[in-house]
């Protein structure tokens, strides 16, 4: 198994997202798979400029030369790739968003219908079979994760592959705070990836305790409250009361 790992958060590896990739990665190599990260942050890669040289000139090469080339060659021989990203705005960060739009150069500019009947482009060269999702966010509610796992299976089936997992662990203010409120999960996410070398998918009940908020709003909140104090001491103010 070829596991090809994206990390879009703009932290890299100081973040939660950073953190749970770490013990997930650990998994995927318990587990012998072949793993290839890419910290998106640091990589140059520019926007797509819409010039469809990919599909009318030279068939599945981008015209624009960077540090994509080297994500292409992961993407065209990987089993799974897994997009790493913290919620921004309701969606992926705009690191990641730049690497998905590039991806655009595996495919023609001629159409058919896929499996589910809808139209989408034929291909020059497939993305791995199986898309994953790794997400945080702030805030502490599940319902934060919904745009972001609506894009994400909307890309999936862009490119003709399958969305196999997402986890969501909300509530990274908290856990900035409270760092230990992570420890479960760290350790559920490093069983997820044992299983997805194992056999590419999660099992279900170890899927939603990971799915499972690590703070309830009110624990969330008090958590925060401490990060409040630190954002006042930082702009010179005082604690409101």
């Amino acid at each position: 198994m070829e596991v090809l790992i994206l990390n879009g958060s703009a932290r890299g590896q100081k973040g939660v997202t950073g953190r749970l990739l770490k013990s997930f990665i650990e998994g995927l190599a318990d587990g012998n798979a072949g793993v290839k990260e890419f910290n998106v942050h640091s990589l140059d890669i520019s926007p797509c400029t819409a010039c469809l040289s990919c599909m009318h000139k030279v068939p599945g090469e981008c015209a624009v030369k960077d540090d994509m080339e080297d994500i292409y060659k992961e993407m065209k021989r990987s089993d799974i790739m897994v997009l790493a990203t913290p919620v921004y705005t309701d969606n992926m960060s705009a690191q990641l968003k730049k690497v998905i739009d590039r991806s655009i150069c595996g495919m023609q500019g001629f159409l058919t219908k896929d499996r589910f009947g809808r139209v989408r482009h034929l291909y020059s060269w497939r993305m791995p079979a199986k898309f994953m999702l790794i997400s945080t966010s702030g805030f502490p509610e599940m319902e934060t994760f919904e745009p972001l796992i609506a894009t994400y299976r909307a890309q999936a089936l862009n490119f003709g592959s399958e969305a196999v997992a997402e986890i969501c662990v909300p509530g990274s203010i908290g856990v900035q705070m409270e760092p230990d409120k992570l420890n479960r999960h760290v350790e559920l996410i490093k069983e997820a990836g044992k299983e997805i070398a194992a056999k590419g998918s999660i099992n279900p009940g170890v899927l939603k305790e990971l799915n499972t908020p690590p703070f309830t709003v009110e624990e969330y909140l008090a958590a925060a409250a401490k990060y409040e104090s630190w954002c006042r001491k930082k702009l010179g103010e005082t604690d409101q009361q």
